[in-house]
């Protein structure tokens, strides 16, 4: 159970000037200080522990989770976190129509799956080195974007969207769906309308900040 304490201590309240910020987040604010906006920790607290128990119920249903971030201070650190908690995520660049197109998606990503295992078979091992070394590289570029999605085995039930503001493009996407859950990471700049069950708002531009939320909801 996060605390309003642990959040402040993390500095998730803290976020950017008020003339930088969006009046469709101040329902959120707790105060402004020297022209700073201050999140209500008691609110993203509530927020962090709900969205929690949602995405723990979730797993328990072997629901497909899909994080999505493109912050390159973070990647590693999603990686890392994917690696303990299993869950998908894209993190270097996110294809266009990925969900709305995923079928085909889906191909491209088992023909990545066919390139791994071909690379661990004795045929493999019977090509000439330059053989090989084209296939390697033919391989590691095909999976330098989906290399953390190969285990989707259909369209994600809920994505967790890290900075709505960066990836208002994949928001208009998402909302082209029936069936998908999002939640999103925002900061006070966050020009649209979520309902209170799909957001925390927080600050998206702190490594410690998102680290602290991204572990909080799927741990």
């Amino acid at each position: 159970m996060v605390t309003a304490q642990q959040v402040m201590d993390a500095q998730v309240h803290l976020w950017s000037l008020k003339n930088e910020s969006h009046p469709k987040t101040s329902q959120y604010w707790a105060e402004v200080t020297n022209g700073l906006v201050v999140i209500n920790p008691e609110i993203i607290a509530n927020q962090i522990n709900a969205l929690h128990d949602k995405l723990a119920e979730a797993k328990k249903e072997w629901k497909e989770i899909l994080v999505v971030c493109e912050k390159k201070m973070y990647a590693q650190d999603l990686e890392e976190l994917s690696k303990k908690l299993w869950f998908s995520f894209l993190n270097y660049k996110i294809p266009g129509g990925f969900l709305t197109n995923f079928d085909t998606f889906k191909k491209r990503i088992d023909n990545i799956n066919e390139m791994a295992s071909f690379l661990e078979s004795e045929e493999f091992k019977s090509l000439t080195k330059k053989e090989q070394l084209v296939y390697k590289r033919k391989f590691l570029r095909a999976n330098k974007v989906y290399k953390w999605v190969t285990k989707l085995t259909r369209r994600p039930d809920i994505v967790v969207v890290i900075d709505g503001t960066m990836l208002g493009n994949f928001l208009d996407e998402t909302k082209r769906l029936q069936n998908l859950e999002t939640i999103v990471l925002a900061s006070t700049d966050f020009p649209r309308y979520r309902p209170e069950d799909e957001i925390v708002m927080t600050n998206v531009a702190s490594h410690t900040s998102i680290d602290f939320v991204v572990k909080n909801l799927l741990s």
